[in-house]
């Protein structure tokens, strides 16, 4: 499972093999806004051997008193509940889950953006805020652990801030445990399908730093660059040998799409899954139910709440004419917003291609 010696907050060592013994697979689903993530998650929503974990620090990005989300903050509809979500609370809940699932012999699946819990300090090192507008701070969460009576302690560094390496606000004792599925999609296709879903919902400023920030696989990068650094040190050594079926998994929305069959045989022979607990065929969501849902997720889910099945995207391989797809951006959006679309796009070009190397 994902485990490599390293000194923990305190100092001490953790040899890697013996943490390999006892710590359960936890499998990271690091999903990205418009990658097709949602399919994933579909399909291994109800599998008897999972538990599921989804968007535990959504509320605290969007809302919360520590909000990360910048120009993405719903200032006009809070979410209820949001002035208590903090990133600690959210942690403090994922992990009593996580101890929930473990005791019940369960592998958890957690669903989350990365961006949803992005270092404010990397995210400003590579798109600093407009003049005037003060960086967001960092929040601190510590690493909470269930003891024998189910009180939670906390374990921190001696000046009481958690040892941290990789991108994200969370500590690196909870994320060397896990084992990542990093979906990305070519951002031709992913960066204008988000700025389409977010016009409908309200709250985008396409020329703030926070669209950048949220579109870019530069974290995605890093992510998979700190694991294979970290936690998996074989991993881009045996590349060719396990054509991509190791940890951390980098998987693109259009081989989700087109080669639905392989990518879930190959994920769940990692993951020592079962198939037969994958979902291949739905039921659409009726009006009805769909009308419940906010307006945020039905649009987020628009496609996924009509369909039966996987549905092929028609794009193979990342092959995408970035040229041809500005010229549909400037007959939807207009030339400013097209010209933005593409600086976006070819920003982040080779944060994609160069995950694309190490796909599954």
């Amino acid at each position: 499972m994902a485990a490599n010696a390293e000194s923990d907050v305190n100092g001490s060592t953790a040899t890697g093999e013996e943490e390999k013994k006892t710590m359960p697979l936890r499998i990271w689903h690091c999903s990205h806004a418009r990658t097709a993530s949602n399919v994933l998650s579909k399909q291994f929503r109800d599998h008897p051997q999972l538990a599921q974990i989804a968007y535990t620090f959504m509320t605290a990005f969007i809302d919360g008193p520590e909000a990360l989300g910048g120009e993405m903050t719903n200032k006009e509809a809070p979410i209820e509940g949001a002035e208590d979500a903090t990133y600690q609370k959210g942690f403090n809940e994922m992990m009593e889950s996580i101890a929930k699932a473990e005791k019940d012999d369960k592998t958890v699946f957690i669903k989350e953006h990365l961006f949803f819990m992005l270092d404010p300090n990397l995210a400003a090192a590579r798109y600093p805020p407009p003049p005037g507008e003060s960086q967001i701070p960092c929040p601190k969460v510590v690493d909470p652990t269930l003891t024998t009576n189910g009180t939670i302690t906390t374990t921190t560094s001696r000046d009481g801030v958690p040892k941290r390496t990789n991108p994200s606000i969370l500590p690196d004792t909870f994320m060397r445990t896990l084992s990542p599925i990093i979906q990305i999609r070519h951002p031709a296709i992913s960066i204008p399908s988000f700025y389409r879903a977010r016009l409908d919902t309200g709250n985008l400023n396409i020329h703030h730093p926070t669209f950048l920030t949220n579109c870019t696989y530069a974290w995605s990068r890093a992510a998979f660059d700190w694991y294979c650094e970290h936690v998996f040190p074989d991993r881009k050594t045996h590349h060719q040998q396990t054509k991509g079926q190791a940890w951390p998994i980098v998987l693109d929305g259009d081989d989700l799409l087109n080669s639905n069959d392989r990518v879930i045989a190959a994920i769940c022979a990692l993951a020592n899954l079962n198939q037969h607990g994958v979902t291949t065929a739905w039921q659409p969501v009726s009006a009805e139910a769909k009308a419940k849902f906010p307006p945020a997720q039905q649009r987020f889910l628009s496609t996924l709440q009509t369909s039966s099945r996987v549905i092929k995207s028609g794009v193979s391989g990342g092959q995408v004419d970035v040229e041809k797809e500005a010229e549909k951006w400037r007959g939807e959006f207009g030339e400013e917003v097209a010209g933005r679309l593409k600086m976006a796009v070819e920003e982040t070009i080779d944060d994609y291609e160069y995950l694309m190397r190490w796909r599954i």
